[in-house]
């Protein structure tokens, strides 16, 4: 009997999420593992300037889907607050820092997928550091900007 093959997932949210959900969707029979350094593994991207101008008042609602519904519904293991630090193409394993434990591990892998997103370009304009300017791509950031624009009523 072959062994189960097994795909690592590094980034959730739109295409980690995604990707995860249609593997299963095409093969029940594969080992499925996603890691995200961030505290959420799905949530609604576009929803993010609505909460931070107090459209939607309930950050909860903008939350698609939680480690648990993933196990559940996909049979998929999702670890968050988990750091992929480095990748051995050759061992064809990643390390990988527990955020919350403190801990390092090594994880094998088959087939890796990697959907990191990016990080947001600051342009060198004049002001771009003043107060008032953010970027918004994750839900730290539109709570931020929440926060700042309570704090000027």
């Amino acid at each position: 009997m072959a062994a189960r093959r097994r795909v690592l997932i590094v980034g959730g949210v739109a295409g980690g999420a995604t990707c995860a959900a249609r593997l299963r969707r095409l093969s029940e029979d594969c080992e499925i593992v996603l890691f995200d350094r961030g505290p959420y593994v799905s949530f609604a991207n576009c929803g993010l300037p609505y909460f931070g101008g107090d459209v939607i008042q309930d950050e909860a609602k903008r939350l698609l889907a939680t480690p648990e519904l993933f196990r559940q519904r996909f049979g998929v293991e999702v670890r968050v607050e988990s750091e992929v630090v480095s990748i051995d193409r050759e061992r064809r394993e990643i390390e990988v820092r527990d955020l919350r434990a403190e801990r390092t591990t090594h994880e094998g892998y088959d087939v890796l997928v990697l959907s990191t997103g990016a990080d947001p370009i600051w342009p060198p304009l004049p002001g771009i550091g003043l107060p008032g300017i953010f970027v918004l791509r994750t839900i730290h950031d539109s709570r931020r900007i929440r926060e700042w624009l309570q704090g000027r009523e």
